[in-house]
């Protein structure tokens, strides 16, 4: 494919964008299948083991909720720069494709996004920071500048820049103001639903509940009809953190998307790798 076509197809590149950009930003909703409250991991089966039930204390959910949130909190990626190279595939009803994505972030400033698709032909370069997106095209020679409002709207999303750094990274999202609703304990592994403000989330902790296995968000709002499962894999040691290298994610809305993303190369708290400069000529959407 030589730079014409590419050219030709710079509206694709751009939907494969914001594709990508559901990859990295989005946090979707839907039908919540509440797991079952687990009162004892005893069964009852005569009225003996009834009787001794009976007298154990009843669970503390506040509590149990506490201590969880607490270790998961600890276990979130601490950091003041990030590089990384992800292999992003991706597959809808219609099409599949897939991207090499450069990233470079300095935490709470700025994340750079280098988009290369076919024979390493750059697509697309995004600048994310706390209030603006700037977007540019280099095979139309196109910049256009957005506030950060503009993904929300794009994705329907009311995320901020936080959120959007915690899920390149990895850290678990929406875990905040957060009560709990159910928990199990599933193969040695804790299952917790809980109840935030915006969303229902239900995740699946590792057995020494440090690192988040399975994160579903579904919205409050059961008339979106739209549900988001992220799988994380293949934990890296990164000091006293554990980095998820592979990351897997469903979105079902209208249409059903599935998006598979590998981590090839990473590091952090070194000089950022993959910036690049903003051309002063744009227009502003």
């Amino acid at each position: 494919m030589d730079l014409a076509i590419l050219a030709k197809n710079n509206k694709s590149m751009k939907k494969g964008f914001y594709i990508l950009g559901l990859v990295l930003f989005l946090v979707a909703c839907s039908t919540y299948r509440k797991v079952q409250v687990i009162k004892d991991a005893l069964s009852i089966n005569d009225s003996t083991n009834a009787a001794l039930l009976a007298k154990k204390p009843k669970v503390d959910s506040a509590a149990i909720i506490k201590g969880l949130l607490n270790k998961v909190d600890l276990a979130k990626i601490d950091f003041t720069t990030m590089n990384a190279k992800f292999k992003v595939d991706y597959e809808t009803l219609k099409n599949a494709d897939n991207y090499i994505v450069n990233v470079s972030i300095q935490k709470d400033k700025a994340i750079y996004l280098t988009v290369r698709g076919a024979m390493g032909v750059i697509g697309l370069k995004a600048l994310i920071n706390k209030d603006s997106v700037v977007l540019i095209y280099p095979l139309s020679k196109k910049v256009e500048r957005k506030p950060l409002s503009y993904l929300q709207e794009v994705i329907k999303i009311p995320f901020t820049y936080a959120t959007v750094e915690d899920l390149v990274v990895g850290n678990p999202i929406f875990m905040n103001a957060t009560n709990i609703i159910s928990y199990k304990n599933n193969n040695g592994k804790l299952q917790v639903g809980l109840m935030g403000t915006l969303f229902k989330n239900l995740i699946i902790l590792n057995e020494d509940n440090t690192k988040i296995l399975h994160l579903k968000l579904d919205d409050v709002d059961i008339n979106q009809h739209r549900t988001c499962d992220i799988s994380y894999s293949d934990h890296t040691s990164y000091g006293k953190f554990q980095f998820p290298q592979y990351r897997d994610i469903s979105i079902v809305a209208n249409n059903k998307l599935e998006i598979h993303m590998e981590v090839k190369e990473f590091g952090f708290d070194e000089p950022l790798k993959y910036t690049f400069a903003i051309p002063k000529a744009g227009k502003r959407k």
